[in-house]
């Protein structure tokens, strides 16, 4: 099986990636390679170099949630029951893509490392190290709990401890003016600790590239805490379901991970993945507040992230999806994970949020799966983390499967096909706070580029600066003609748009104020685009007709 591994950003990623067992399965059956069920799998990089790989074992909980969802929406369950998970490291170029062959290790005499698989009972009052580099994790067995967290190479240790709770939902029907907890609103009515059942073991995986420990919170939350070689930040993945709901609550789901940082009621949420707006624990700056709702009335919207800060540390969380989150207790970042209502809000939808499956006519509550990212650094150091994963998070690497066949002269797959490519120069890479936004062949011929600054101002000491884009690099082997800037909606030119701009008094304003600081224009013979911090600039690029069929060739790739 030949596997394509594309890269969308404008910096070489090197990773390990994960391929589900469940999801390829059928796939491999469909190559007769079924071997792969059984652990015995070779893979070879494009050049026919062997790569280091890690099969995992599949957990119980995962089959179980594949095999539930196979047979409510397919209404059949699956034929082959995967074992394993195939890990391995991939090295792909900016805007580019990489090819591995994934074989039958009979075959080559060569298999993938089977991760070893320990048991740690709670009677047996000991702590489990886990880690493949500079990260070290620290676990309690008796408690399943995380104790410590060690970065050997910035010298930061932590004490840190992670839990969960649940916020029942409020019912006001009897309240003189009623308001329910809802899909829109978020009014919990105390909070209650879940205590993990101490009688489920403690199971740590470990392997040349991923460690793990499976952690059963209860019968309806799962967590497994995977640490990758290379990597110096923490995986967190949650499968929380179905909310049981039969003592009459609904329910809203929370972990909490807490440090001993002094964070003085202050953390830092993202505006929309960009900005990172400061919050204060039961403040306004704006106006005075009157807390009543201590909970709700902290917390905000996450799309990309959460940190919060003393004058040694940084604690910063990241996300793969949007939900709430909040510091309620200082040195501590809280996020809710799911919901599981019983009453309407009154918001306009008229039901409760307690959506179902059903199969074979029993319905249950939904089960997610999800994951979120943390890491704790020296002050200062941990917005490079935040930026540069957070558009790894947003824009992952993209995976795509081909049979291996000979071709009609007798070459193999990788012989007769590209199997790595670049869109850019080989000598070049964007520079670490730029982010490639949209790159687009328009219906005229043309390409719409939009760039963006990734830092604020003083957010980075090297990186919150002035950076270029050199755009002869971007485009090598193709003639640019003309660049024009347009607006960010890329619906008129900027030039156009500054001229019919209102310009607004602000009251207190000085006209001595500095303006703020933006890239220049684009000088036709240099080709380099200016980006401030926090900027976000748009092109329409027109090349000269030599260069079009080439230009087209790229898209095509």
């Amino acid at each position: 099986m030949i596997l394509v591994v594309y890269n969308s950003l404008g910096w070489k990623r090197d990773d390990v990636i994960r391929i589900p067992a469940y999801a390829f399965s059928s796939i491999l059956a469909w190559l007769n390679l079924l071997q792969v069920a059984n652990g015995d799998v070779t893979v070879f990089d494009s050049e026919g170099k062997v790569i280091e790989s890690q099969l995992l074992p599949l957990a119980d909980v995962h089959v179980n949630l594949r095999n539930y969802y196979v047979k409510a929406y397919l209404g059949r369950t699956p034929a082959v029951t995967p074992k394993y998970w195939l890990a391995f490291t991939v090295v792909v170029p900016p805007l580019g893509f990489s090819s591995y062959t994934i074989s039958s290790a009979k075959k080559t005499g060569s298999i993938s490392t089977k991760s070893s698989v320990h048991t740690f009972q709670s009677t047996e009052k000991s702590t489990v190290e886990v880690g493949k580099g500079n990260l070290k994790l620290t676990f309690s067995s008796d408690q399943s709990k995380l104790t410590n967290y060690i970065n050997s190479r910035s010298s930061v240790e932590e004490s840190i401890e992670q839990s969960y709770s649940f916020y029942p939902g409020y019912n006001g029907t009897n309240d003189k003016a009623p308001q329910n907890a809802g899909a829109y609103i978020f009014r919990p009515n105390g909070t209650f600790f879940i205590k993990p059942e101490t009688q489920d073991p403690l199971t740590v995986t470990r392997g040349p590239l991923i460690d793990e420990v499976h952690q059963k919170i209860n019968q309806w939350i799962y967590q497994i805490t995977r640490l990758y070689k290379g990597k110096e930040h923490v995986e967190v993945e949650f499968i929380v379901g179905p909310i049981p709901i039969d003592d009459g609550l609904g329910k809203e789901i929370v972990t909490q991970i807490t440090t001993t940082l002094e964070t003085n009621k202050t953390f830092y949420t993202d505006s929309n993945g960009r900005d990172f707006i400061k919050r204060i624990r039961d403040y306004r700056i704006d106006w005075d507040l009157e807390v009543n709702q201590p909970v709700a009335g902290n917390y905000y919207p996450i799309n990309l992230g959460i940190y919060a800060q003393d004058n040694k540390k940084e604690f910063s969380v990241l996300v793969d999806r949007a939900l709430g989150g909040s510091s309620i207790v200082d040195g501590q970042i809280e996020l809710m994970l799911h919901r599981r209502l019983l009453l309407d809000d009154s918001r306009g939808v008229a039901e409760a949020l307690n959506e179902t499956d059903c199969v074979a006519n029993e319905c249950k509550g939904l089960t997610i799966q999800g994951k979120y990212y943390f890491r704790i650094d020296s002050l200062g150091e941990g917005a490079k983390w935040r930026r540069s994963f957070g558009q790894e998070i947003y824009s992952p690497l993209l995976l795509a499967f081909a049979e291996e066949v000979e071709s009609f002269d007798g070459d193999n797959w990788m012989k007769s096909h590209v199997s790595t490519f670049s869109g850019i120069d080989p000598s070049y890479t964007l520079p670490d706070n730029v982010a490639l936004l949209t790159l687009q062949e328009l219906d005229d011929g043309k390409v719409l580029l939009r760039l963006a600054h990734l830092y604020e101002i003083g957010e980075d000491k090297d990186l919150s600066v002035m950076t270029s884009v050199e755009l002869k690099k971007l485009f090598p082997g193709k003639k640019i003609g003309k660049v024009t800037e347009m607006s960010l909606s890329a619906n008129q030119e900027r030039t156009v748009m500054e001229k019919k701009r209102l310009v607004w008094k602000v009251e207190g304003s000085s006209k001595h104020e500095s303006k703020v600081v933006r890239g220049g224009p684009v000088d036709p013979t240099k080709l380099i685009i200016e980006l401030a911090p926090m900027e976000i600039r748009t092109f329409v690029i027109d090349f000269h007709l030599e260069s079009q069929s080439s230009r087209r060739r790229v898209f095509d790739a």
